[in-house]
């Protein structure tokens, strides 16, 4: 009985620790402008403005490294603006025409001959791709 009660115990400690980790994620206005900041601070504001479209599809930043980048703990509060700016545009203006990947030119041989997808739009040094 001790068994069976540690093992369920140990189960939901483990599931509790997964959510903890999605909530992590989640797409909330603050983390999605955190991660156009990461992406995108050195940008043109279509180039944010096309990286919140794609985040918006996603709808999760699952992935996403610009969520943890260090320029998030570097840029300008005119560049978080810019950001917030973004994301909120993204929401009756979506250009990224459905991509919900994208990445830098040294990522393209990754998503292109890995994943298989294919590029659909390129806005200053971001590529956004489909499956």
């Amino acid at each position: 009985m001790k068994r069976a009660t540690l093992l369920s115990l140990l189960s939901l400690a483990s599931l509790a620790s997964r959510l903890e980790c999605q909530a992590e994620v989640r797409l909330s206005d603050q983390a999605a402008i955190r991660a156009i900041v990461g992406e995108a601070a050195n940008q043109s504001d279509r180039a944010m403005l096309a990286v919140a479209g794609a985040l918006r599809n996603r709808g999760t930043l699952d992935g996403v490294y610009g969520y943890n980048a260090p320029v998030t703990r570097s840029s300008t509060s005119a560049v978080w603006a810019r950001a917030a700016r973004a994301w909120a545009q993204s929401a009756h203006q979506n250009i990224a025409r459905g991509c919900r990947y994208f990445g830098c030119t040294t990522d393209a041989r990754y998503f292109i001959r890995t994943l298989h997808f294919h590029p659909v739009l390129t806005v200053g040094a971001i590529t956004f791709y489909k499956p």
